[in-house]
């Protein structure tokens, strides 16, 4: 791997549930947090599904090398109903808002700014007051990106899931 990459080298193209780039995502998706390709399929076509739907992969030379996707976050959905139980369901972050699901670097291409110009992209011009996400508590990385981009602690963490790990649950004013 070149260890030159600019943005002028990268593309971000849009993908859902039906777009050619779905492999790719899935791919790097599993090459970041080890997962069933099957089950990871499932999962991005139902949130594909889901109001708000934004997803976008990084390509390099055709390649895709990180993806990124999320979708409003209202009442009755898993994640949303599992923090508001945390943080209260009226709380201000929770209304109007936004949640990046998830976001991914193929680990061979990781500290060359892809995550940061998947992010930007996947939060430009969103018609919502409020974004959200979780990540791992342990995840030091992910939390020094969020925190140099503004995002603050909305909870210090809890466990989603029995056998999980705990995730703080981050939010950011958008407009």
């Amino acid at each position: 791997m070149d260890d030159k990459i600019t943005r002028d080298r990268l593309s971000l193209l849009p993908f859902d549930a039906s777009s050619p780039y779905l492999a790719g995502a899935v791919y790097v998706y599993v090459e970041t947090w080890p997962a069933n390709e099957e089950e990871i399929r499932r999962l991005i076509t139902r949130y594909a599904g889901y109001p708000g739907f934004r997803g976008y992969v990084a390509l390099l030379n055709s390649e895709v090398v990180g993806m990124g996707f999320g979708t409003q976050s209202l009442p009755g959905q898993w994640w949303h109903d599992k923090v508001a139980a945390h943080v209260g369901s009226k709380h201000a972050a929770l209304q109007d808002a936004w949640v990046l699901v998830d976001l991914a670097v193929d680990p061979a291409y990781r500290g060359h700014g892809i995550g940061t110009f998947l992010h930007n992209a996947l939060l430009a011009d969103l018609p919502y007051h409020n974004a959200l996400l979780s990540t791992e508590v342990s995840n030091a990385g992910s939390r020094r990106l969020y925190e140099r981009l503004g995002w603050r602690y909305l909870h210090p963490g809890f466990v989603f899931n029995p056998g999980q790990q705990p995730f703080v649950v981050m939010n950011k004013k958008l407009r």
